[in-house]
């Protein structure tokens, strides 16, 4: 049985934080962008690459299983450096580019693929031939002749993802936009780590290339340190660009997982059970149940709940995950393309996936105002709204003398849309009319602050009729009459007059926030 040694942890430790982050980034991050899909595939490969690494260290069943594991983890000493490149592209092209492939990218992945296929299949970059058994029963397996050409080939595209992030820190140093100095913080943390990475990629090769017997821990600590820096950046650059500064929940989540392991590693460890392989599996199983755990829920819920049960309990997890987020004056607004029965139903031609800064599209605006106003009736809808990262909401909040937080943010946003809503009231003493001069507020106030639905009025107001009968009251009220307009205006005229009444209540705010400047 193969032991604990500290290489072998340091592999498992490796495999298990960037399976985690993987994971992490496809369950935080709901927009599913090219970068969040190609983040998340090199976050896999990179578990991968110390997974086999563990695996390496823990083997003791001779030549051609050594062998074949060393086959198996060539990919992941190819592959790895093309998604970082690839990844640096898009960081560059963000917003500006939708093409999944520029032709420098495509050229790095077929290079890539071809020293895969040649560098498992054959002896050309590992001499498998010759493999040696040696004293403890692991192989060795020294370099092929082609070796020099991967070392040139990590030299080449790690030089290029370098140069696209200093090319993107060199165009992000002309503004002050604090969200610019922000992504600035990351984008730097993201070049110190892929130097990290570069250098000690080449440094673990080149002595393995030409036996210079260097000490490797360094190198491996400057590998493990690089990725994961490179991987946090990346995380909280992604983050940030969806509204939400993610640093405290990154933290929170990573700090329960390592608990979490702990709490299982330790006592096995205790009991006498201290097998490599053993570890391993237990971080693969341990991470990956405890990170999806929220979507095994999900698929839990399907079978023994409703679904309006369902959708009110991924709320209520959706919520709670949200709240762990700061919002943030976002320089980009992503609108989903995908809305709720009642939400302010949203023509095709408004729909825009990447807006740039939140005042300069009046469309992406008046998109995103139109949802808050959806959201006043749903505290978890509120809480990933965009506009929370208003100035306005901003102030409100500080003269309430409130702590700037999520949840009190949204609380701050519903009270002035709340507001901004009742602005729409026509002027004089009626409480509630039928008018033209009704119809933008009535088709607001109802269904997001009284919470009635135009499907809901006919039922609500015939429940009011009856009562009022009971009590012998000829006269409908104001509100039963309003109800009773409700359930008969046309379907597509009410959403129209929302629409309008939506949009000029994001006029003022616009202003409003223009002049906060």
């Amino acid at each position: 049985m193969a032991q604990i040694d500290f290489p072998t942890i340091i592999a498992i430790a490796a495999f298990g934080a960037f399976l985690w982050m993987g994971l992490y980034i496809a369950s935080r991050i709901a927009s599913r962008s090219i970068l969040t899909v190609i983040c998340f595939i090199g976050m896999l490969a990179q578990s991968y690459f110390f997974l086999l690494n563990a695996v390496t260290n823990v083997a003791q069943e001779g030549r051609d299983v050594g062998i074949l594991i060393s086959r198996a983890a060539w990919w992941s000493n190819c592959l790895p450096i093309a998604f970082w490149f690839h990844i640096s592209s898009l960081v560059v092209r963000r917003g500006k580019v939708r093409s999944f492939f520029t032709p420098a990218v495509a050229f790095v992945y077929t290079i890539a693929f071809l020293l895969i296929i040649l560098g498992t299949f054959t002896d050309l970059f590992m001499n498998y031939s010759g493999a040696q058994l040696l004293e403890n029963n692991n192989i060795f397996i020294d370099v092929g002749p082609l070796y020099e050409y991967y070392i040139i080939f990590l030299v080449l595209t790690g030089g290029g993802a370098f140069f696209n992030l200093i090319y993107l820190l060199f165009n992000l140093r002309r503004g002050d936009d604090p969200v610019q100095r922000v992504i600035r913080l990351h984008i730097s943390l993201l070049t110190l780590g892929a130097v990290m990475f570069l250098g000690a990629g080449l440094y673990l090769a080149v002595n393995f290339k030409y036996n210079l017997n260097l000490p490797q821990y360094p190198a491996h600590v400057a590998l493990i340190g690089g990725l994961a820096l490179c991987s946090y950046a990346l995380i909280q650059y992604e983050m940030l660009l969806s509204g939400k500064a993610a640093r405290r929940d990154f933290f929170y989540s990573f700090s329960g997982l390592v608990v979490i392991n702990l709490f299982y590693a330790v006592p096995i460890y205790l009991v006498g059970v201290r097998s490599s392989l053993t570890l391993l599996v237990l971080v693969a199983f341990v991470t990956t149940t405890h990170t999806v755990f929220d979507f095994g829920r999900a698929l839990m819920d399907k079978l023994f709940f409703s679904r309006d049960e369902q959708v009110a309990r991924s709320e209520a997890r959706d919520y709670a995950v949200t709240l762990a987020s700061q919002p943030i004056a976002t320089s980009e607004i992503q609108v989903a393309d995908q809305t709720s029965p009642e939400s302010l139903p949203i023509q095709s031609d408004e729909k825009q996936e990447i807006v740039e800064d939140i005042t300069a599209s009046e469309k992406a605006f008046n998109d995103a105002v139109r949802r808050a106003v959806s959201g006043l009736k749903s505290p978890p809808q509120l809480v990933k709204s965009p506009l929370l990262g208003m100035k306005i909401v901003g102030k409100r909040l500080k003269q309430s003398g409130e702590e700037d937080n999520r949840l009190n943010r949204a609380s701050a946003l519903k009270s002035l849309l709340t507001e901004l809503v009742e602005r729409l009231r026509p002027p004089g003493n009626t409480s509630y009319g039928t008018t033209d001069a009704w119809r933008f507020y009535n088709s607001l106030y109802f269904p997001y602050v009284r919470e009635i639905s135009k499907k809901q009025a006919h039922i609500e107001a015939r429940r009011m009729a009856e009562e009022r009968r009971r009590n012998n009251i000829r006269e409908a009220d104001e509100i039963e009459k309003v109800l009773e307009w409700l359930d008969e205006v046309d379907e597509d005229t009410f959403y129209k007059w929302q629409r309008r009444a939506s949009n000029t209540i994001a006029s003022i705010l616009r202003e409003e926030e223009q002049r906060l400047g």
